[in-house]
């Protein structure tokens, strides 16, 4: 593919102007593209290419900004709709030959899983969402419709869709919901190494983490910090809604333990010996938050705490 030079670099609008007319060139008449404004997680707000085929439920989109900085690395424009193409025919195909799966309570149900997200942050993404209060987090539901070695593909459930699969109150079905969930995104856990400092530990990447928490130690060791995410490592902080889980660990540890936010993908755990101060590790996590976590992948501004004895996790 021909590289560019960075004079012949197109600006931001110009590339968008272009790279539209390039897809619908290659798509042809049947398609339109749009570019909107779109909102995300915390309120971040993203820009989106949207393209539309007529009498088609299939939407793909395509995030602007990922798209110029590959052809500021030296993608060329028609490489990249011609990629963009290919993806679009593709998922086209994907929702033309599962359109009736879409419409069936039974794959449906089977398919609902549970995304965990901040609760004030997200008001107005929730407005139309099938979700529950927990502490001050929200368990959203969500569709998973893809699952490959290429990532997850999902899409958020509406309130109306969910009333049609009559399933009762969000509340009554809630353990069904975080059972698919467990089934469909299992829980990985791993020990923080040592020589990393909180602090660092804090802002890195969930995509660390790849040993099963079940193959670690049978007793949990105290002054550890250890991560836990699911396996695909994408929106793992929803393991926070596993119950076994969380009382599974309070007895590998043989007591309570401080839950600490390090995003939406992931959780790091550590031991309550007494010698923390909460005060302390809720300032560690806004700071962390603030500089080195992206705004859309905060999870929250402050630690969580496994009370052993009451078996569930509590705000502090």
């Amino acid at each position: 593919m021909q590289t560019q030079t960075k004079e012949a670099k197109l600006e931001f609008a110009l590339f968008k102007e272009q790279l539209c007319k390039n897809v619908l060139e290659l798509l042809g008449d049947a398609y339109s593209t749009e570019v909107l404004k779109v909102r995300k997680n915390n309120g971040v707000m993203k820009e989106v290419l949207y393209v539309r085929q007529k009498e088609s439920d299939c939407i793909p989109c395509f995030y602007t900004e990922e798209l110029y900085r590959s052809y500021c690395m030296g993608e060329n424009e028609i490489g990249l709709a011609e990629q963009m193409v290919n993806v679009i025919r593709g998922e086209c195909e994907i929702v033309k030959e599962k359109v009736n799966l879409f419409l069936s309570k039974e794959w449906m149900t089977e398919h609902l899983f549970i995304r965990l997200i901040h609760y004030e942050k997200n008001a107005e993404n929730l407005e139309d969402a099938v979700y529950l209060k927990c502490l001050d987090l929200a368990a959203v539901i969500y569709v998973l419709t893809e699952s490959s070695e290429d990532g997850v593909k999902s899409f958020q459930l509406p309130k109306h869709i969910w009333d049609t699969l009559e399933l009762g109150t969000i509340e009554a079905y809630f353990p069904e919901l975080v059972e698919n969930t467990r089934r469909m995104f299992p829980e990985t856990m791993a020990c923080i190494s040592a020589e990393e400092s909180e602090e660092n530990v804090l802002g890195r990447k969930a995509m660390a983490v790849t040993i099963r928490w079940m193959e670690q130690e049978e007793e949990l060791q105290s002054g550890r910090l250890y991560a836990v995410t699911n396996h695909r490592k994408i929106n793992g902080a929803a393991v926070l809604l596993y119950p076994e889980l969380l009382k599974e660990i309070g007895e590998r540890y043989g007591g309570g333990y401080y839950v600490i936010p390090s995003s939406v993908h992931e959780v790091l755990l550590l031991k309550d010996t007494g010698e923390e101060r909460v005060e302390e590790l809720n300032a560690m996590v806004w700071t962390v938050n603030e500089t080195h976590v992206a705004p859309e992948e905060r999870l929250s501004d402050h630690v969580y705490y496994y009370s052993v004895s009451e078996e569930e996790l509590q705000s502090r």
